[in-house]
Parts: structure tokens; C-alpha cells; sequence
């Protein structure tokens, strides 16, 4: 059984991860191109404040910079956004540091450490640095948290009747979690969506809620290992399928949603 269809359309594209800086650089892998010789150690954020951005750790870094390329991708000021970011880790290294700090002979915690971990610490940094005031919301579901970031996006984005920016970004696991979380890839992807007859440039996504049906997350078509690999370890990869979707005239996937429900996504334009 399907629930009403929802619809909008995508005006802006961002991406940020270890093998390319931009949506160009990675639609050019989903294609095929080859691996660029030298590996990327972190996005510089021009948005936030330098004093900030020297304190500000990696998922901080990888999620506003993909976000700002996302906005400005599609013509729009930042701070007129409802935002929504999703990370299926969160910040693994600080959550490590703490364990072990408070643990220790030595409590004292790093105030700044302990600001940067809870999980809305990108959403805080991209609207303090946009003087965004509008909601922004942090999800994480692990394996299923592209599907529920993007159909909680599209459901404002049309209730409301607004524009939204989603963000996805997930950091390298810390040492000592790889052997339950084995990410070591570097990730972020933004979107910006508005209501599908909104009067600007993009192509059109329907997204269908399918009830008692499970589904497993598709394969990617790019003949990339690097890729298949991120997009298996790298709970925020998994929106790789749609940003193939995306790169594609038109097409459909359905992805997992939760235990009895999935997501069906179709494109065009």
C-alpha cells in the first residue's frame, strides 16, 4: 500500500568528500572518471569565522561547506532556508574523547570539545555563521538515515510550503569503534529543494511511501570501488543512489525506510 505521492524540485546541489570538492567533481566519478592522485584532508569553510573554523571539527567542516556550495548553487541567501542535517554516526571522535575523559583519574572535560558533540553542533555553526533563523532540525538513524531525512525535508517542504536545505555528512569512525562502525571515508551532500511549482530551475523528485514492504538499499551502477565501498560503510553515502538518481535523465529506486515501510523515489526533468 502507497501513501500520497510528494513532490519537489531540486534547485542546488553540494558535495564534499576525501576524492572530489564539489557536485561536478563527483558526478564525474558516478561517470567513471578515475580517482584523483591526491586524497583531500578537509574542507575549509569559508562561511565560518576563522577563529571558529580552526575549533570546529571535521563533520562541522564537511557539513556547512557542503551546504554553502548547495545554496549557492542554487542563487539563494543561506539564511532563508529551513534546514535539515542527518548524520548516521555523529562525531565519533568526541564521543570517544569523553568516554575516555570521563573514565579517567581527570575529568575535566574541554568545554569546546564538549560544545562540538552534541549532534546539532553543524546545524548550530551553519545557522549562527548565515544568521539563519528559521528551524533547523538534526536526524540520525543510522543505516536509515537518508530516507528519513529526506521524506521529513519534502513533507515540510510541502506542508509549509517553504524551500529546504537537507544535509547528509558522515566523518571517518574513530580508532577504537571500526570494528562495529567501519567507516574511514570522508562524506557530505546538500540539497536544496522547493515545492515542485515553485517558479525556478530544477528537476522534479516524487517520493512514495510504501507501507508493509521492506526493501534493501540498491546498487550503485558507477563502476567505482571507491564508491561502492563508501556507499556500503558510510551511513550518509547511501544518499549516493540518489544522487544517481539526480544524474540521470529519469529513473526510479526504492530504498529502506524502516522495518515494514520503504521509499520510493522517481525523477525528471
Amino acid at each position: 500500500m502507497q501513501t500520497k505521492a510528494l513532490k519537489c524540485k531540486i534547485a542546488g546541489t553540494g558535495a564534499w568528500g576525501s576524492y572530489f570538492e564539489n557536485w561536478s567533481a563527483l558526478q564525474a566519478l558516478l561517470g567513471g572518471a578515475d580517482l584523483p592522485e591526491a586524497k583531500l584532508k578537509s574542507p575549509k569553510p569559508g562561511i565560518i569565522p576563522a577563529n571558529e573554523r580552526r575549533r570546529a571539527p571535521l563533520p562541522v567542516k564537511l557539513a556547512v561547506e557542503s551546504s554553502w556550495q548547495a545554496t549557492q548553487d542554487a542563487g539563494v541567501e543561506p539564511n532563508t532556508l529551513t534546514c535539515v542535517f542527518v548524520s548516521g554516526l555523529g562525531d565519533t571522535d568526541l564521543t570517544d574523547y569523553m568516554c575516555k575523559t570521563l573514565a579517567s583519574e581527570h575529568k575535566e572535560l574541554s568545554p569546546t570539545k564538549f560544545h562540538n558533540s552534541v549532534h546539532n553542533a553543524p546545524a548550530g555553526y551553519w545557522t549562527i555563521s548565515t544568521g539563519t533563523m528559521s528551524a533547523a532540525n538534526s536526524v540520525a538513524g543510522y543505516e536509515e538515515s537518508v530516507s528519513l531525512t529526506i521524506l521529513e525535508a519534502m513533507i515540510q517542504c510541502e506542508t509549509e510550503n517553504v524551500p529546504m536545505l537537507l544535509t547528509f555528512y558522515d566523518a571517518p569512525v574513530a580508532d577504537i569503534l571500526t570494528p562495529v562502525l567501519p567507516n574511514q571515508e570522508t562524506f557530505a551532500f546538500s540539497l536544496v529543494i522547493y515545492p515542485h511549482d515553485a517558479d525556478v530551475e530544477g528537476k522534479v523528485l516524487t517520493a512514495m511511501v510504501n507501507q508493509q514492504e521492506d526493501a534493501s538499499w540498491p546498487a550503485l551502477n558507477a563502476d567505482s570501488t571507491y564508491l561502492t565501498e563508501m556507499y556500503a560503510q558510510n551511513p550518509a553515502a547511501k544518499v549516493l543512489c540518489v544522487a544517481e538518481l539526480l544524474n540521470q535523465p529519469d529513473g526510479q529506486i526504492t530504498i529502506p525506510l524502516s522495518s515494514g515501510t520503504s521509499l520510493t523515489l522517481a525523477c525528471e526533468g
